[in-house]
């Protein structure tokens, strides 16, 4: 979603006014992408090389960041099962898909969630797990 809904003018404009990015991508050169290609029935390499072209315009994007603004884009990678695309914005509300068994991930159900501060829920969830995955993850450059 960020990579291709986003422009760069869009993206290096809110990381200048003040936006932390963190994006997590599966590891394009891991072995849970090819795994994730086979299940969907893709040639091999096909996901890898998007994934590649997603972080790449995530630096490119870096690379016009103002001194000021530098330390506000990080963009990490695992390797591990393809669960769940999560999107959190303003540590309030989170859009997330999950991945299903031989369905792309745009055919899958996408999930917003507003967080209620009252009653921990599936945004608290969600939080977690992407907190979590990042702590395992590996920057990227």
């Amino acid at each position: 979603m960020l990579c291709q809904q986003y422009s760069d003018k869009a993206l290096l404009n809110s990381i200048e006014t003040g936006t932390v990015i963190r994006a997590l991508f599966l590891d394009p050169d891991g072995r849970h992408i090819t795994a994730r290609e086979q299940e969907e029935g893709l040639p091999e390499g096909h996901l890898s090389m998007l994934t590649r072209l997603n972080i790449e315009a995530l630096r490119r994007v870096g690379a016009k960041v103002s001194p000021e603004a530098r330390g506000q884009l990080h963009i990490h990678v695992y390797d591990e099962p393809i669960r769940y695309n999560i999107l959190i914005t303003d540590q309030a509300k989170c859009v997330v898909q999950p991945y299903l068994p031989d369905a792309r991930g745009v055919e899958s159900p996408t999930l917003v969630i507003e967080k209620d501060d009252a009653v921990p829920g599936l945004f608290a969830t969600f939080s977690q797990v992407f907190d979590s995955m990042w702590d395992r993850a590996k920057e990227t450059g």
